[in-house]
């Protein structure tokens, strides 16, 4: 970070602070203590824990990650005189008269309610073993490499079958209607090896972005909570969308967490 401060003129020696904006910031310049998915998730309990205290009354547990599924705006949650906690979509809160969005006005602590014993339910079910007997399951960077190569090998082979049945074609050796058949059916093999491709390419990505150690580690201290704090929900999920007809995603912030809710999906 340079340009924070500067001298009053070339005579004077004293310094004196620049305004932010005139700041020159460089990132990643020197090793990091820790590594940026740490840090960010820190960053972000952090975020919660000064919006809690500074700005909110009512400390909800599900502040902050409530979302209306319709118009993707926020859902706050209200206190009535009788003590009920209720929600409202904010864009409909701000705009009811223009006809934006509909209230999502459900009741809160039930939410809640759903929402803890869902994840409760799925994360017993995501237990030690099956964690390991994942990570065994998984294909290593060293497999996948070598399956690339091999459809890499085969694609090029089957290419070399369409040009050599060309020249034969051209040389009278095969009729036009046989060069036909097998260059639609050769394609079509090609076709279904780019998708496979494809395919594990994306897996490769989904198996590489999650920490299993971390993932198992958060499981834990979730389960071993006799209340959960809103600073591990927001380490675990990303947002809550709520439908107008009541129904709930969760979406969280590990891939593997959303496979297993999109496998067990049912709130």
């Amino acid at each position: 970070m340079q340009n924070k401060r500067s001298r009053i003129n070339y005579k004077n020696r004293k310094l004196r602070p620049n305004p932010k904006e005139q700041w020159n910031i460089v990132e990643n310049t020197h090793e990091p203590i820790i590594d940026k998915k740490t840090f960010d998730m820190v960053q972000k309990m952090l975020t919660t824990q000064s919006y809690n205290r500074n700005e909110k009354k009512h400390q909800f547990l599900l502040d902050g990650l409530l979302v209306c599924y319709e118009c993707k705006h926020k859902i706050g949650v209200r206190a009535r005189k009788n003590g009920r906690l209720d929600m409202i979509c904010n864009n409909y809160r701000r705009n009811s008269k223009l006809g934006l969005c509909t209230s999502h006005g459900f009741n809160y602590e039930q939410l809640e309610k759903i929402v803890l014993e869902y994840i409760k339910k799925l994360f017993l079910e995501i237990d030690s073993k099956k964690i390991e007997m994942n990570i065994k399951n998984n294909i290593s960077k060293y497999d996948y490499g070598k399956i690339f190569q091999k459809l890499e090998i085969e694609i090029k082979l089957i290419n070399d079958n369409i040009d050599k049945m060309y020249v034969d074609k051209l040389n009278g050796k095969i009729s036009e209607e046989m060069y036909e058949r097998l260059f639609n059916k050769f394609k079509n093999e090609i076709k279904q090896k780019e998708e496979e491709y494809i395919e594990l390419k994306n897996e490769q990505e989904n198996n590489l972005d999650d920490d299993i150690e971390n993932i198992k580690k958060l499981v834990n201290d979730f389960l071993g909570l006799e209340k959960p704090t809103p600073e591990i929900m927001k380490v675990l999920i990303n947002r809550i969308e709520v439908h107008q007809d009541k129904q709930v995603d969760i979406i969280f912030n590990f891939k593997k967490l959303n496979n297993a809710y999109n496998k067990n999906k049912g709130i």
